[in-house]
């Protein structure tokens, strides 16, 4: 029997609570480098947590939160964004599925199957804002997992002096 869009909202909900105050495992796995899939070039792992945070992010804050403005639309025809939320949102699924993150790829990939069953636009959007809460904070597990300090290597020139205010002040 399928799941009805409000047990989804309800473990989605559940899911966002269980991430809360500590990282999944699998990110946690992605972050030590032990991908079971050994992706990353060159032998390393930056690449696919790089990857992994770009896909939570335009996940969540870009291709979710559309699908949830477009269900407030009035005639919105609700079959096309079923035929986005399978395109566009179960590409995601496959993505979160080649780093490692075989969790989160079943929860979005569910979240197509139950979101492919709901007519009302008002149902599907309650269902989206469930798995975007959730999305979001494995994307901030995600983005605290990424090795900012590397980036440091990468600053413009004359960044990272400050002014009396405290504000950062490009070298002149």
């Amino acid at each position: 029997m399928a799941m009805t869009v409000e047990d989804a909202v309800a473990l989605f909900h559940r899911e966002r609570d269980a991430i809360w105050l500590e990282a999944p495992d699998e990110i946690k796995v992605l972050e030590r480098g032990e991908s079971p899939r050994g992706i990353g070039s060159r032998g390393q792992y930056l690449t696919p947590i790089m990857f992994a945070e770009g896909t939570a992010r335009s996940l969540a804050d870009e291709t979710l939160w559309v699908i949830a403005l477009l269900c407030d639309r009035p005639g919105i025809d609700v079959p096309t964004i079923h035929q986005v939320i399978e395109e566009m949102v179960g590409r995601k699924a496959g993505f979160f599925e080649l780093f490692g993150l075989e969790h989160a790829a079943e929860r979005v990939r569910l979240f197509v199957e139950v979101a492919k069953t709901v007519d009302d636009p008002s149902e599907l959007k309650a269902l989206t804002e469930a798995v975007i809460g959730y999305v979001n904070r494995l994307h901030v597990w995600i983005d605290a997992a990424f090795p900012w300090g590397v980036c440091s290597g990468y600053m413009r020139a004359g960044y990272g002096r400050r002014g009396p205010d405290g504000l950062e002040r490009p070298q002149r």
